[in-house]
């Protein structure tokens, strides 16, 4: 008894349904942040080829390129980002009061990962 190939349907379905409801971002959504962000992907490779096995020293051209790409599929998760990270750079009190942005920044990858940017 062969078993007929699976058809490939479930998965065009979810991936349509993430579409219909808002998880996955457009092909323009993609192509508008491949746009606007491509001078903070080159920054982030060219700074990843520059610095191999210490992709840490590149963590803030990273945090600047999901920023980049989250304000267009991502943005009120982008907004809460940028928001977080000016209260940082605008903090002059002590340096236990200065505000984590840890939080918020895993809130926007996850967006990204969502919608598949």
């Amino acid at each position: 008894n062969a078993q007929p190939p699976r058809a490939r349907l479930p998965g065009r379905v979810s991936v349509m349904l993430g579409y219909l409801l808002g998880r996955r971002a457009t092909k323009e959504q993609r192509v508008s942040s491949e746009r606007k962000c491509a001078t903070r992907t080159s920054a982030v490779k060219q700074c990843l080829a520059a610095n191999p096995g210490d992709a840490r020293a590149c963590d803030a051209f990273g945090q600047d390129l999901d920023l980049c790409k989250g304000r267009v599929v991502c943005p009120d998760a982008a907004a809460a980002f940028s928001r977080c990270t000016h209260l940082v750079i605008n903090h002059t009190g002590i340096k236990a009061e200065t505000p984590d942005c840890s939080r918020a920044l895993r809130k926007l990858r996850r967006c990204l990962k969502g919608k598949g940017v």
